[in-house]
This record gives structure tokens, sequence and C-alpha cells, in this order.
């Protein structure tokens, strides 16, 4: 880029600087400054996932100490100055001395000059040309016709490129007897030759049917089905659940746009679970990137050690319960005194353990849910967007007949009853239930 050339970026319409990027796909030479590029800025027809290459000018060409900008001043500042007037070019390139150019233009574009072109050696070309080994590859794939993936793809012939029976396949048969060689003037029917025209213009309109199919089984992925459903296993297992909904939208747009969509929504999943392990961190003091990794390390480790509960440890969590502490009490000591009275006295049962609450964290519909409701989601083991179903649906019968019952609302979720309950008195307390009718 001429330096006394003030290009801007078509995006900020800022002046270009070197380095710029320059678009190797888009007509015109499109140039745009590195800013917009690390944003993926897309205008007009340039869009951020085109071929592009760096321009750049701070690369040495004949020595190291000179960098391709300078050499290109350098020839500016001689075609004003002149051949031999060394100290004016020194003060125009100010960072050069009287004897350093000169002593630099003389060797490099008097004495030894370059070609404008490097010479490349000449490839070694084999004397005798090796066979060329033909391999039959499975893209496309080739099912047989008995099989269901044939029938699902309506009978299309994937190595032929067309189907095994076209759309209006005996419309031939309709043209083959019409003679279209031109009659005698005194024997021509208006009428006749309009009727013919009629039936190539029925024709054409197959034609372009046909190929419509064809175009649509090739366009939108519906060729190598087994390869299509490979290319999802690069998601993680959460995001699959997603994907799976989204693929009836695939016909509104062709493939390239879907796995640009579906990359995006995948990148975006990935910084919102990113974003809520930092929130973490952060709720647990965590300020130094450093200090993650050893908090992991402590995290996982504690959670092993609640795997391995005892007894004491059931005791411990129900510590206020006075009832549990006394049937721990009275169980250990039935146990180690094991006397002839004591042998056949019942041993009174431990309460159950509770199950810790469930990490909900990056689960679909998290962000929809307000504190409280994370908490009693985490509590009674529910997952978000179930939780949103079932109370949309208690909400709405609760409007329809102004009030609702526990009973009620039992019988419209097939949940555990405890669960259920749980959700209803969080649900009344919120003011989102009416018990009984007003």
């Amino acid at each position: 880029m001429d330096e006394d050339e003030e290009v801007p970026c078509p995006k900020c319409s800022l002046t270009l600087n070197t380095p710029y990027v320059l678009c190797k796909e888009c007509p015109g030479m499109v140039k745009i400054c590195l800013q917009c590029f690390s944003k993926g800025a897309e205008f007009g027809g340039h869009e951020s996932d085109h071929p592009y290459t760096i321009i750049r000018d701070d690369l040495p060409i004949f020595e190291n100490s000179w960098s391709a900008a300078e050499e290109m001043t350098l020839l500016k500042v001689m075609a004003d100055c002149g051949y031999g007037n060394w100290q004016d070019v020194a003060n125009r390139l100010r960072v050069r001395g009287k004897n350093e150019v000169e002593k630099h233009y003389n060797k490099f574009f008097i004495n030894q000059p370059h070609p404008e072109l490097p010479q490349f050696p000449e490839a070694d070309l084999e004397r005798v040309p090796c066979p060329v080994v033909y391999k039959l590859c499975d893209d496309p794939p080739r099912y047989p016709d008995s099989s269901q993936v044939f029938q699902l793809m309506g009978g299309y012939m994937a190595g032929r490129g067309d189907f095994n029976v076209e759309h209006d396949n005996y419309l031939e048969l309709e043209l083959r007897n019409i003679d279209f060689s031109a009659p005698p003037a005194e024997e021509r029917d208006e009428l006749e030759e309009r009727l013919k025209f009629e039936v190539l213009d029925v024709y054409q309109n197959c034609i372009a049917e046909r190929w419509w199919r064809r175009k649509v089984i090739r366009k939108y992925g519906l060729i190598n089905i087994r390869k299509h459903r490979l290319y999802h296993g690069m998601y993680p297992c959460k995001f699959k659940g997603l994907l799976d909904m989204l693929h009836p939208f695939m016909r509104l747009c062709n493939p390239e746009d879907f796995d640009k969509y579906t990359q995006a929504l995948s990148l975006q999943f990935e910084l919102k679970k990113n974003i809520h392990k930092l929130m973490e961190c952060r709720e647990n003091g965590i300020t130094k990137q450093r200090s993650v990794k050893i908090f992991r390390v402590l995290k996982s480790r504690r959670g092993e050690m609640k795997s391995h509960r005892h007894l004491l440890d059931d005791i411990l969590v129900h510590v206020k319960d006075e009832s549990a502490c006394q049937s721990w009490l009275q169980k250990q000591a039935v146990l180690e005194t094991m006397t002839k009275g004591a042998a056949n006295l019942p041993l009174p049962s431990v309460p159950r353990r509770i199950a810790p609450p469930m990490d909900i964290v990056g689960l679909p519909g998290y962000e929809r849910l307000s504190k409280k409701e994370r908490e009693l989601c985490a509590g009674v083991r529910l997952v978000p967007e179930a939780y949103l179903e079932f109370k949309e649906i208690l909400v709405g019968e609760c409007k329809r007949n102004g009030f609702l019952r526990l009973q009620q609302a039992r019988t419209l979720i097939k949940i555990d009853v405890n669960k259920t309950r749980k959700l209803y008195d969080f649900l009344v307390s919120e003011g989102n239930l009416t018990k009984e009718p007003g």
C-alpha cells in the first residue's frame, strides 16, 4: 500500500496502516484493519470466514537491518532528491546516516541488483510416470435398493446423481408421438401449435422440478446421513439435546449456514459454562487465575470425602435432630455390648441419608431462574427446564380454576409426591398459587 495514499477501512473508516488484512475471496481487494478483523466484522458481501492474508512491511528484504517499509521510502526519496545527494536523503529518512544510505543503495540497487521475482529450482520430473490407482470411495455412499436408508432418501442414486424413479417419470411418453416438424403453410393449425407449445412448457416445468429435487437432497446434506450424524459427535453431550431440537430448522438454511449457527451456539454454551465456573470461583474467594487449579483439586477431594460417608457423618448432618442422635447412640450401644439380654433388642433404624443438592449450574433454563428457584431446584434435585414446565402447568391450571389444591397438583405432574409438595408449597409461598377459592 502506498504510504501517500490513505485507504480507509470499509467498516470503521479509519486509515489503514500496516499490518492489515486483505480478503482473498471478495472482489475488489477488500482491506480490513486488525481491530475490525479481530471482532469478526462483516459488511456487504464480505463474511468473517473468508480466506485472508496479512499485508505487512516490517520484514527484511535485502538485509536484516532494513525493513520493506524503509526500502520503499528510500526509493521514493531517491526519486525526489536524485542520485548523489546522500545528505538530503539521510535527512529525509531521519534514522539513517549519510554513509549508511550510500553504501546500502549502491550495494543492492546499483552493484548487485536483485531480480524482481525470486528464482525457484525446477522440480525433478520422473521419466517413467506412475500409474494412477483408482479406489472406490464411500462418499457419496451407495446404499443397496433394499436398505431402509435408500427408502428414506426417496430412491436417490447418489453415485448417479438422480432418482431411481424421477418426478413424473413417464412424462416423456406423452411427448414421443407429437410431431414438431413445420407443416406446410396451407395445413398449419394455430390451435394445434399453441397446444404443442403448452406441452413443451409443461415438460420444461417438470425438468425444473426434477432438478430442484436433486438439488435439495444434495444441498441439505441428505446423501451421507451417517457422516452427517457423526459430525454432530464433536459437540458436548449436554449440547446434543439442543442440537436435536434444531434439526427441523435445517430446511430453512443451507448446511454451511446451519453449521455456522450450531458452532456459534456451541461456543456460546461453552462460554456460559466457563462464566459460571468463574462465578463459582469468585463466590469462593478465588481472585487469581493460578488459584483456580488448586480450588478444582480441593473441590474434587472434598467430593470424594463426601462419597465415603459413615454413620457419624449422618449424625453430624442431623445434629439438630435429637431423635436422630438418640437413635444412633442406642444402636452403637447395642452393637458394642452384644450381651445376652441385649442381643435380642431390636436395632433402631438410622434415618435415611439425604441426597446432596444437585449441581444445576449451566443446565438449560438455569439463567431464567431466580435465586430462590435455583436453591429449590438444587435441593429437590429438579432440572431447571422441568421446573419451568411444571410451574407453567400449575400456574395455568390455577388461573383457569381460580385455585389449586395439592391433590390436583399431584395429578397434573407425575413426579415424586415429596417433590410435588415442596414445589407446591414454594409456589404458594411466592404467591403464584392459591390453595382455596377466595
